[in-house]
Order: C-alpha cells, then structure tokens, then sequence
C-alpha cells in the first residue's frame, strides 16, 4: 500500500523591478516573520496550480510558475517546500489571507523589498535570501510529465 511520507507546500519567488515580494506571518506560537507567499498543495492539484492558488489567496496576482529556485526540507514536520521563480501575469498585490487557518489573521503584513532590506529583516530562508541578495538565484529545471510513460517519449 502506498503511504504518504511529506507533506508538499509550494512558495513563489517574485522579482519586480529590484524588488521581491514577501509577506508577514504573525503566529501566537512564535515571533513574526517574513516569507515567501505559498501554502500547501491540496490532493487535487498539481504544484503549479497550487502555487497559482495560493499567490491569488494570499497577494491579489495572478502568475505564471517557472522553474524551481530553492528547496527545503522539515524533517520533523515531513515538509517539502519547492520555491518556484513567479512572474506576475495580472493583479496588484495587496494583502490578502490563510483560508486554513481561521480565528486571528495570519498574514499581517506584504511588502516589496530590495534583496539589501531582507537581508536585515527575519525572512526564511535565510539561505534563499542570501542567494537573492548576491545576485545568485539559479534556475532549476522543473518538468511536469501526467505519466511515468512520457519518459519513454524522450530521445537520448
């Protein structure tokens, strides 16, 4: 029997005229702090769709998911984070919110930043926002394929 192992969230990078989007998060449990909007992949949706999903849910825009930037992992939370590089198709961004988590808003606060500005506020990652701020965000390819049967398509 097939048995889940991670769960998958998605987050979008967005770099507007030397600024990156970010949003703040303010939990009872923890101090504030900024990151890149995403949530969650649902059951039904793919990486993309999700992120598209989340960055309406949480930034007003609508965007086109490229590649994968960054990836991290929680191991005690069985998180997978895939940070994919966004570029913004329509919308303005205002602040937006977490349909998962009711009661107190979430997301406090949204905010385009210079890559130095991150650098001295609490954003995560932290390795991601150096990436940023020295100029290095590589592209990681990123293929959706619906079936393991489309490999065998590929010439070598």
């Amino acid at each position: 029997m097939f048995q889940k192992t991670h769960y998958v969230s998605v987050r979008g990078v967005i770099v507007e005229n030397g600024k990156i989007l970010v949003v703040k998060h303010a939990h009872s449990n923890r101090p504030p702090f900024w990151c890149f909007p995403g949530g969650r992949v649902e059951d039904d949706e793919t990486l993309s769709q999700a992120l598209q999903r989340e960055m309406i849910e949480e930034t007003g825009l609508k965007v086109k998911v490229e590649n994968v930037v960054y990836t991290q992992e929680f191991v005690q939370e069985r998180l997978l984070e895939l940070f994919f590089l966004c570029k913004i198709e329509s919308g303005k961004a205002k602040l937006g919110s977490d349909p998962d988590n009711p009661g107190p808003p979430i997301l406090v606060d949204l905010l385009w930043a210079s890559p130095e500005e991150l650098l001295s506020m609490p954003v995560y990652p932290r390795n991601l926002v150096h990436m940023i701020a020295a100029g290095n965000l590589q592209q990681i390819n990123h293929q959706v394929l619906y079936v393991k049967e489309e490999l065998s398509n590929f010439a070598d």
